[in-house]
């Protein structure tokens, strides 16, 4: 039993550090999966193999599952894959609703489809709960690169849809 024990927590450990060490990687090929189908391919399959994946893992995978309708043609195909990657990111938000990225995939993907397809419901709950977090915490607990946090943050002021005062809120973190 004891040995069951050690495996199990070996195993635990090992995963979480693939993930943490990985993660610098995953973000730099979901940038590259914008606009390369096979990188998205090839993304989508190594996220989907991960064992346990944290929310901040499966908010990528649903992201990527996301972006793959983009690269498709066929108009079944592309609502196949919005679906898929959208359920996937909401079970990365109910796993953990309070993680800045978590939310600032979703609000991204929900930026950019169009609000018919009817997966724009979270946009304006995403971007509360973005600013919350980012007024309420200091950004050296938010465990996230400080270029990637002002990426964010240039978006969200970019994307229109904060308030004065949200926006002022926002510039704190950039300062």
């Amino acid at each position: 039993m004891k040995n069951l024990f050690v495996v199990l927590l070996f195993t635990l450990y090992s995963t979480l550090f693939v993930q943490a060490n990985n993660l610098d990687q995953i973000r730099e090929d979901y940038i590259a999966c914008i606009t390369d189908s096979d990188k998205a391919d090839k993304l989508c399959d190594q996220l989907a193999e991960v064992k346990n994946p944290s929310a901040v893992i499966m908010a990528y995978l649903g992201s990527v599952q996301a972006i793959k309708a983009k690269h498709a043609w066929n108009p079944v195909s592309k609502m196949s894959y919005l679906s898929k990657g959208f359920d996937t990111i909401n079970k990365a938000v109910a796993k953990d609703p309070n993680q800045l990225e978590v939310r600032f995939l979703r609000f991204s993907l929900q930026y950019y489809v169009p609000s018919f397809l009817g997966y724009s419901n979270n946009l304006m709950t995403d971007k509360n709960i973005i600013v919350s977090i980012l007024k309420n915490s200091h950004v050296s607990k938010l465990n996230i690169n400080e270029d990637i946090l002002k990426n964010m943050v240039n978006f969200m002021i970019d994307s229109k849809k904060c308030s004065p005062q949200e926006i002022a809120v926002l510039k704190k973190v950039l300062v």
